[in-house]
């Protein structure tokens, strides 16, 4: 007869592992069947199993896999959330979820760090009293996965740490336990709730709780600027503007403002009209931290506040500008942007301090674009009256070769002639300038104030540049230095020379009308000064056919009838006078025609009965030695 087995000797295979035999196992070191008895027993009962969870994974760290471990601290949580709160458990309830969340913290899972801290924080505020030794470790981690959260673009999970933390201790008035983390609790929720774009009006309102709770905290500033970006992007236009003015008078220097104002003048400056206005201009002018300020801030400030600034004040902007602005394009931009808004005698006042020298901080580039500026805008006459001032200091390295030819145009343009030639030969003997256009404006201002050996070495440079580069010379390049060389010529009476070099002008297929024109009436003024009136006349009245629209018709209609005077032809001298005023009566040449109109002996006087006018355009060929040619750009 068979033997009956010991009822007591095994249990049944549908039986789950007992508590005691997981122990045992773990006890001995045996963990992965500790681990595959504990999860099957925790599948079949509704027990708390969570503390055992926890010591099985922290005794088993090392021996089992990370995901086995991983499971087990899950598996803890999961036990937790299976039965409702003890009050006389919470301490070891929030022990367990805190031993989880570290471990999940340690191994860099962040996310599942908030999926056990949450629910932590939710038994918390239902403690009563909280338990003391968990309360500031919890807080603590808590903190720590909400900036992770935060940096790590889970914007979500921050909010819900930091908003149950905020809410804890508004419900138990536990701020002394919490301490500093309550203010950095509710900056981070107006934060976390900025980061998501479906969330501005709450964000603005959970920033201004901030505020008004810490207006002095290190990032109060900052959570103000913050609010007005929300406010901004929920197209709050009335909220925008007493939030900007409330930020720069609570922290009128803090970065904060600098930030906010550049951006509300650069993108879209205020009404005039507007309380907002009013704000922006009394900062700028008054409160704002000028040695803080950025380079754009500084150029915006200036464009917006203009004339409005003290003298001290602008002072100190426009230094800081010029010495932070390498390439100038600050500079640039601020001239024509002030001159297009109306405030173009600021724009003169800038650029006259920078053009000046007399800061000498300023960078080189800075001067050069002011320079560029009034030249680009014919401002020749501040041009002018710095390069008076300056002088021709070669020791003075803040010029650059554009600013010292920009003063020498601007001393040709306002007809200070010697002068002009004077920088026109330093731009190029000390700056070894070598391009065409300057050589020849160079030698154009030799030829007319220089002496004749300088001219004539400088015209001789001209014609070598033009030949090494023959290639790339063009017909009006050659007709220019033709027409230069003929009136040297003029001033060294070689009447003759100076006719055939204009006159190869006249014939060139390249040379513009403006320069046919002027070569053709300097033909005419050859023959004059040989008192040859007869040829003098048929050159003159030339001129126009070759430029009808040009300025040298009203010079020869002029210098043609002083030859009919000569000629004792006083009726056809009226007609070119007359002709001239009817065509060109706002010319520079009508003073002359209607002076020389009112000493004429009659208006109908015929060629036989004249006489010979007592005051003659030129009386001798002597004359032309102290000729001075109009600009060869004029």
């Amino acid at each position: 007869m068979a033997a009956t087995p010991n009822a007591s000797a095994a249990p049944p295979e549908s039986a789950p592992p007992t508590i005691e035999q997981i122990r045992t196992a773990r006890d001995q070191s045996n963990f992965q069947s500790a681990a595959e008895m504990l999860c099957e027993l925790a599948e079949q009962s509704d027990a708390d199993l969570s503390v055992d969870f926890v010591l099985l994974a922290r005794a088993a760290k090392g021996q089992l896999d990370a995901k086995q471990i991983d499971n087990l601290y899950l598996q803890a949580v999961h036990s937790l959330a299976r039965r409702k709160p003890d009050p006389d458990l919470v301490a070891q309830r929030l022990l367990i979820r805190t031993s989880a969340a570290n471990h999940f913290a340690a191994t860099h899972q962040d996310d599942q760090v908030a999926k056990v801290l949450v629910p932590a924080l939710d038994e918390l505020a239902e403690a009563t009293p909280p338990p003391a030794n968990t309360l500031q470790p919890l807080i603590k981690l808590a903190m720590r996965a909400a900036w992770s959260a935060l940096n790590q673009q889970r914007p979500g999970d921050a909010e819900a740490l930091y908003g149950r933390i905020v809410d804890y201790t508004a419900r138990t008035g536990a701020s002394d336990a919490v301490g500093s983390d309550r203010a950095l609790a509710m900056l981070g929720l107006g934060w976390a709730t900025a980061m998501q774009p479906d969330r501005m009006p709450a964000a603005a309102k959970r920033l201004q709780q901030f505020i008004d709770a810490y207006p002095s905290h290190a990032d109060a500033a900052n959570a103000a600027a913050m609010r007005i970006q929300c406010l901004l992007k929920a197209d709050d236009t009335e909220a925008v503007e007493l939030a900007i003015a409330d930020l720069l008078q609570r922290w009128p220097s803090s970065r904060s403002a600098d930030q906010i104002v550049l951006k509300t003048l650069a993108s879209d400056p205020p009404d005039q009209t507007s309380p907002l206005w009013d704000s922006l201009l009394h900062w700028v002018v008054r409160q704002g931290q000028p040695q803080q300020w950025s380079a754009d801030l500084i150029s915006q400030a200036l464009l917006f506040a203009g004339p409005a600034l003290p003298p001290p004040r602008f002072d100190v902007l426009l230094k800081r500008l010029a010495a932070e602005d390498k390439t100038g394009q600050r500079i640039a931009v601020l001239l024509h942007d002030s001159a297009e808004r109306g405030s173009s005698g600021f724009a003169e006042q800038i650029a006259a301090t920078l053009i000046s020298g007399d800061l000498v901080e300023s960078t080189r580039m800075a001067r050069e674009s002011a320079c560029r500026w009034a030249g680009r805008t014919g401002r020749w006459s501040m041009l002018a009256l710095a390069a008076e001032s300056t002088g021709l200091n070669t020791a003075d390295e803040r010029r650059s070769v554009h600013v010292d030819r920009l003063f020498a145009e601007a001393l040709t343009q306002t007809d200070r002639g010697a002068k002009a030639a004077e920088w026109w030969a330093h731009v190029v003997d000390h700056h070894g300038a070598t391009d065409f256009a300057t050589l020849l404006r160079c030698a154009e201002s030799a030829v007319a104030h220089a002496d004749v050996a300088e001219a004539a070495r400088r015209l001789q440079r001209v014609r070598t540049a033009l030949g090494d580069e023959a290639s790339k010379s063009s017909g009006v390049q050659v007709a220019l230095v033709d027409l230069l060389a003929g009136d040297l010529s003029v001033r060294q009476v070689d009447l003759t020379g100076a006719r055939s070099l204009y006159e190869r002008v006249v014939r060139s297929p390249d040379a513009t009308p403006a320069l046919r024109g002027r070569a053709q009436w300097m033909i005419g003024e050859t023959h004059l000064m040989q008192r040859q009136f007869a040829k003098a006349i048929d050159d003159y009245r030339k001129v126009e056919g070759l430029d009808p629209e040009g300025p040298f018709v009203a010079a020869s209609l002029v210098q043609a009838g002083k030859s009919f005077e000569q000629l004792g032809l006083t009726r056809e001298a009226g007609d070119c006078y007359s002709a001239l005023l009817g065509r060109f009566a706002d010319s520079s040449y009508a003073t002359e025609a209607r002076r020389r109109m009112a000493v004429l002996p009659g208006a109908a006087r015929s060629a036989s009965g004249g006489s010979k006018n007592d005051s003659p355009a030129v009386d001798s060929p002597d004359d032309a030695a102290s000729y001075h040619s109009p600009s060869l750009r004029r």
